[in-house]
């Protein structure tokens, strides 16, 4: 009997990276690499939201990823790409955060507070309507001692850690005068140093330092509304056109942002600032030149976005929720001399080479990806 063998040829060479194929003329959508701030990502479409309304993304400690949506809590497991539904949850979910023993605190619509507990019981937080009926809760941060704080329309309210019932929450300023803090509040963050910062509907922003013995340091007025804080590595604050060094207890106006649709900011590892905009995309706030870059690269017009501990960008676009996952090029060791071909078909499959963006086999071409392994069709 005559034995047919089948060779796969793997092609490596620096040129290879430059081969155009037709067929590819869509790569962000075929799942290939592409290059954005000295890196390489991958776009994949997180499956199992539809068109149900995401407001909210929030990554743990452990780094799963909460989606709060207009149908409940939504979870994505590490080296997924289809969430599950938490059971119970069926409210209209607006905020959310998670503490370090994955308890999942929550606000819906309807101006009521929630702890899903993560033995899967659940609890309404309560106080939050004694001041006010309709008390607008518009964000949630936790502390270092998991103490939950909450931005309303009535102040700021703080909850314990195992508590049920929220304490109102109020200051002293520097000469020991005692501040209610009533105002509307429409945004709020703490820093790494468990001191907090909120702004109000009056385009106020405050600056309270040491939540122990909590005194209000700083008060500005800017010339914008802000809706969305992030912190970095160094405990400086972004926000709108802002930042904030909690250091030198200095405002800077020097970002550049003019969009004023700004509703989710996220930073990663190296301090690079994304802002994401309902109008113009996302903005991209360079840490090491400090120059301010738009790109639709994550869609024209983003609601939210976070980053999770090794960079990779989960947003929610008018299209739809995304991973943009970092992707490290597979090291394939040559078979044939580099100088001998560029790219080699077989089988009718085209194999890339030295750019690490595609995988290869006799069967096909294939994608590596953290997440799947993902075949390659032909047009």
């Amino acid at each position: 009997m005559k034995k047919i063998y089948t060779f796969c040829i793997i092609a490596s060479s620096i040129f290879a990276q430059n081969l155009a194929f037709s067929q590819v003329t869509n790569y962000y959508s075929r799942n290939i690499p592409f290059s954005f701030n000295e890196k390489q990502y991958i776009k994949t479409r997180i499956e199992g939201l539809g068109n149900i309304s995401r407001n909210a993304i929030k990554i743990s400690n452990n780094n799963i990823v909460y989606f709060g949506t207009s149908q409940g809590i939504y979870f994505l497991p590490n080296d997924a790409t289809k969430v599950k539904k938490i059971n119970g949850i069926d409210d209209n979910v607006i905020a959310l955060t998670v503490d370090k023993e994955n308890n999942i605190y929550y606000a819906t619509e309807d101006y009521q507070a929630y702890i899903y507990y993560n033995n899967g019981s659940i609890v309404k937080i309560e106080g939050l309507n004694d001041e006010l009926d309709d008390n607008h809760i518009t964000a949630l941060a936790l502390d270092s001692n998991d103490t939950l704080y909450l931005g309303t329309f009535a102040g700021i309210y703080y909850l314990l850690s195992g508590s049920t019932r929220v304490e109102k929450f109020n200051v002293n300023d520097e000469e020991g005068t005692n501040n209610k803090l009533d105002g509307k509040v429409f945004a709020l963050v703490i820093d790494h140093n468990d001191n907090l910062y909120f702004t109000t509907n009056e385009a106020k922003f405050f600056s309270i330092q040491n939540l122990k013995i909590p005194i209000l340091v700083d008060e500005h007025q800017l010339n914008e509304l802000i809706y969305a804080f992030a912190v970095d590595q160094e405990n400086n604050i972004y926000f709108g056109n802002h930042v904030y060094s909690s250091i030198k207890k200095e405002l800077r106006n020097d970002v550049g942002l003019l969009d004023k649709t700004t509703l989710s900011i996220a930073i990663d590892t190296n301090n690079n600032v994304y802002y994401s905009t309902v109008l113009a995309g996302m903005y991209f706030l360079k840490n090491r030149t400090k120059q301010l870059e738009k790109t639709n690269v994550f869609g024209t017009s983003v609601h939210a976005i976070t980053i999770d501990q090794n960079d990779n960008i989960f947003i929610n676009n008018n299209e739809g929720p995304f991973i943009f996952q970092v992707y490290e090029a597979p090291v394939v060791p040559p078979i044939g001399k580099q100088k001998d071909t560029l790219a080699i078909e077989v089988l009718g499959y085209v194999f890339l080479s030295s750019s690490g963006a595609v995988g290869l086999s006799c069967l096909g071409t294939w994608l590596w990806n953290k997440y799947r392994y993902k075949k390659i069709g032909r047009n």
